[in-house]
């Protein structure tokens, strides 16, 4: 057992200060929490040189993206329902279910009681709230709409989480017939290639090409395998070091949105991002010139993203949105054309949501459709190469028996 000195806050938003015996400063931290206190800071009295009130719970770096949308999501709903907003946050922390969760919002109700706008107290815990997120919240706060913009954002969180699980789900099939087919080979190469060699030689019959080729490969895998880990590392690192340079990246990017199939669902993920982003800010107030900068800070090429740079600089000097983005980038016509109508209309908001909408259901047909064929293709794939190193073997045996039977 080992003495641990905290700092905490109680239920009712109260100081809390003192020592607790625990085996662990984890076995501590729940302790605490099974006692209505929020432990904000938490080291061992050891009595060495390092101060325990300089140990703060660490979060790990920042909390995962489902962390951030459940905090979001059960924040919004709490202010919907017009519960003051350290109401709200005490609520959200003792739902948490993860204890990182937990610190992060402790760390945001102490700000809050301390007088900070809930904005400033996200914009100091820059890990875990993007700046795009900051940004909502604030226009929300001075506009009084953050239960709605709240709202919000808890969807636009959802939904990119749930095109990531939706690709993450298709892709579970495939990989484990890659797996399957490399344990295969791996079975053939390792085990029933060598078991059946000796049948050759003591027949006097020449080993068939295929087996030697696989006999060489089982020798020599260590080689190989070497010489592919140094084949990933030099191209992993010529990789990086092409990219480290802006101008190339932004080339390879363009060049890589105009590739048959690919540059085209790229360009359509992009640009939903970009106008879902960019119509939940809107939503909330943000103006336009401040929306569209963050907007495109979440798009990930380097062309789309210095097309964009230019477009705002067009909108600075008084172009309409449609017009500056016609003529700076390469986005879906349909994008264009509900933007235009969106600008004209006043409902320009409201316009890009949808527009994103579209573009997501688009992006989710062309998954499934791929994946649809990806998987009897793989299927196909890996028959043929079994079959194709199991034939020559069984033709082999089999004449070896033929002149046995002789």
């Amino acid at each position: 057992m080992g003495s641990f000195r905290y700092r905490a806050y109680g239920l009712d938003g109260s100081f809390a200060e003192g020592t607790i015996e625990a085996a662990s400063m984890a076995a501590a931290s729940d302790a605490l929490w099974s006692q209505g206190l929020s432990p904000f800071q938490l080291g061992p009295i050891d009595g060495g040189g390092t101060k325990w009130w300089n140990r703060e719970i660490s979060l790990g770096g920042g909390t995962r993206s489902a962390d951030l949308v459940a905090f979001t999501r059960e924040f919004s709903m709490l202010c919907a329902a017009d519960i003051a907003m350290d109401d709200a946050l005490r609520i959200v922390q003792t739902q948490a279910a993860s204890v990182r969760l937990r610190v992060l919002v402790d760390r945001l109700l102490a700000e809050v009681l301390n007088g900070m706008p809930l904005s400033d107290a996200m914009q100091k815990q820059e890990k875990v709230f993007p700046a795009d997120y900051v940004a909502v919240v604030r226009a929300g706060e001075s506009g009084g709409r953050l239960a709605s913009v709240l709202v919000e954002l808890a969807e636009l969180l959802e939904r990119r989480a749930e095109i990531r699980s939706r690709i993450q789900s298709a892709l579970i099939y495939p990989s484990m017939l890659i797996v399957l087919s490399l344990v295969t080979l791996v079975i053939i190469i390792g085990g029933v290639i060598p078991s059946m060699a000796p049948i050759f030689t003591q027949s006097g019959k020449p080993v068939p090409v295929t087996m030697q080729v696989m006999l060489s490969l089982g020798e020599h895998w260590i080689g190989i395998l070497g010489g592919m880990a140094a084949l990933v590392v030099g191209g992993g690192t010529a990789s990086a070091a092409a990219m480290a340079e802006p101008g190339r990246r932004r080339r390879l990017d363009g060049l890589v949105l105009r590739l048959p199939v690919l540059g085209a669902f790229l360009l359509q993920q992009e640009t939903a991002r970009f106008t879902r982003t960019l119509g939940t800010m809107l939503t909330a107030g943000v103006p336009l010139v401040q929306a569209t900068r963050s907007a495109s800070g979440v798009v990930g090429n380097r062309h789309l993203g210095a097309g964009l740079d230019r477009a705002i600089e067009a909108i600075q000097q008084g172009a309409a949105l449609h017009r500056a983005l016609r003529s700076e980038v390469t986005l879906p016509a349909i994008a264009l054309q509900m933007i235009s109508v969106g600008e004209e209309a006043g409902k320009l908001d409201r316009m890009l949501v949808r527009v994103a909408l579209i573009l997501e259901r688009q992006i989710q047909a062309s998954i499934d459709r791929f994946m649809a064929a990806l998987t009897p293709a793989l299927t196909v794939g890996i028959a043929v190469m079994v079959g194709a190193l199991i034939m020559p073997v069984m033709n082999a045996v089999l004449s070896i028996n033929d002149l046995a039977a002789r």
